[in-house]
């Protein structure tokens, strides 16, 4: 990878110590490629941008935060990460910034492109080979716990009234979550319809073995507003 972080400050000296700070990698071990700088790093007319590449292998949370960092300043936006954890399938990192309603995007779609984009480039880069989550503001989990609420509801309307509900599309890691929160009832089944990145979950009432009852479906399109933009 050419630079594992790129960020802007007043000079190089600052943008050094930020760029070790947000990394959590000593100054010593980093090397430092500047643009902008004036005399002696001292009078630039403008802010200094600073490319930062680690001597050592870097580890897999500094590579993944300076990364997303980059991208992040790319798009025009400054960020904070908040918390970053490695569970046992996946890296999550979490981040805060301003312009959160912006990363976030409708439904969730810029989100699931910028993780698209990070994972595309770092992947191949780290020790573990872990798929990375990215969450802004805690929007997946609030997505999540709003996902299992509607699960459930629409389990109990699909065995009520014996007909199969359409759910709107979803990402693969959302429609993972409608699958396992639905995987232990008894009384419906879920499968995934469509084509690409975005499909639908519809939601089946399970008939009884040797029920010759004609099974009828019908599809009804149940779309949860986020309210965001």
């Amino acid at each position: 990878m050419n630079y594992i972080l790129e960020i802007e400050s007043k000079n190089k000296s600052e943008a050094q110590k930020r760029a070790a700070d947000l990394l959590g990698i000593p100054e010593d071990e980093l090397d430092f490629e500047t643009e902008g700088a004036g005399l002696l790093g001292m009078m630039a007319r403008k802010p200094v941008v600073v490319r930062v590449r680690a001597k050592n292998d870097p580890g897999d949370q500094a590579l993944i935060t300076g990364v997303l960092l980059t991208l992040m300043h790319k798009m025009g936006i400054e960020a904070d990460i908040e918390d970053f954890e490695d569970t046992e399938e996946n890296y999550i990192i979490h981040v805060e910034s301003e312009d959160s309603g912006i990363l976030i995007g409708r439904q969730g779609k810029t989100l699931d492109a910028l993780q698209f984009l990070l994972n595309l480039l770092v992947t191949p880069e780290l020790t573990k080979k872990k798929r990375i989550l990215v969450d802004v503001a805690r929007y997946r989990e609030r997505r999540k716990k709003k996902l299992n609420k509607l699960a459930k509801s629409v389990a109990d309307r699909v065995a009520k009234s014996g007909r199969s509900v359409l759910l709107e599309s979803m990402n693969p890691y959302e429609r993972r979550i409608v699958h396992l929160t639905l995987e232990e009832d008894d009384r419906v089944t879920t499968r995934s319809e469509g084509n690409g990145l975005y499909k639908r979950v519809r939601v089946v009432v399970l008939r009884s073995e040797g029920d010759d009852v004609e099974e009828e479906y019908y599809e009804e399109e149940y779309y949860e507003d986020e309210g965001e933009e």
